[in-house]
């Protein structure tokens, strides 16, 4: 991968959010047309991530993710992966991961950490929670400076309570196992996924793109196609992930895509898992 250090710009994503609220903390409101490079992160999945990065569990020691809620990259480390690079379109995603990844090297507890979440969910002003201040020397730099400049903004404060996902958590001993095996934080690519493939040089095991298609349809084909150089034969896309709805909004688009790329690849769903389907491109040349 081409690592890519553009610093996030502080001016910009206070203009995404708007005037500041140091005490409750001011929320990002998305709108069509407005950018996402700053909108606010997730602090837990909602993905049943055992069963997604299990399906791969025997192969996928190179891995490329979305970043998301800083979940994926801990699975897929999880299951055996060796090198994990992730992406995303918003900087608050690499924030969320790079904080969750030093909580686990911190060498705090589970309960502890369980209990940070909640905290870094609701926060008006993430880098003045204690524990936060004091990992905030140990994280990449850019992301250190990025949630000091965000103060006031509740920029973790996506989707709903994270103990509504207790199930999705990392469980005790999975953390436990984390915490013997994490090393350093994930690298990061900040970008969209129209524009992914133009910061890629490596070849993947594996690539997820989480549930992005769900909403950007129209990136099914192009996108696929972009990344066919970047993930090996024998390797997979997993394209989407959700349950029977979310799947079935754009299957006409993957059964096009299917027949496009009949020459070089085999698209299908695996349907083990009814609320966690996924739709997955397996490269076969």
């Amino acid at each position: 991968m081409i690592q890519k250090n553009k610093a996030p710009n502080l001016d910009a994503a206070h203009q995404v959010y708007g005037t500041p609220n140091f005490e409750h903390g001011t929320e990002y409101l998305p709108w069509p047309g407005k950018s996402l490079e700053y909108s606010c992160a997730y602090v837990m999945t909602n993905e049943d991530l055992r069963h997604t990065t299990g399906l791969t569990r025997d192969m996928a020691r190179k891995v490329l993710t979305v970043a998301g809620s800083g979940d994926q990259p801990l699975f897929y480390t999880l299951n055996g992966a060796t090198h994990v690079d992730t992406f995303d379109v918003s900087f608050c995603a690499r924030a969320i991961m790079d904080l969750k990844t030093q909580a686990i090297r911190s060498g705090i507890s589970h309960d502890h950490y369980i209990n940070l979440l909640g905290r870094l969910h609701v926060a008006s002003s993430v880098s003045r929670i204690p524990d936060v201040d004091k990992m905030l020397s140990k994280i990449p730099a850019h992301s250190a400076k990025f949630i000091r400049g965000m103060d006031g903004y509740r920029i973790f404060g996506n989707g709903i309570y994270p103990d509504y996902y207790t199930a999705e958590m990392l469980t005790a001993p999975e953390y436990k196992q984390l915490q013997l095996i994490l090393k350093k934080p994930f690298k990061f690519i900040w970008s969209d996924l129209s524009e992914l493939h133009t910061h890629l040089t490596d070849e993947y095991d594996v690539i997820n793109l989480s549930n992005i298609f769900e909403w950007t349809p129209g990136l099914i084909e192009p996108a696929l196609t972009n990344l066919r150089p970047h993930v090996r034969p024998g390797g997979y896309i997993l394209a989407q992930t959700g349950g029977d709805f979310t799947i079935s909004k754009n299957i006409n688009h993957f059964i096009r895509a299917q027949e496009l790329f009949k020459d070089w690849a085999k698209i299908g769903i695996n349907k083990t898992n009814r609320d966690n389907q996924v739709i997955i491109l397996e490269r076969v040349r």
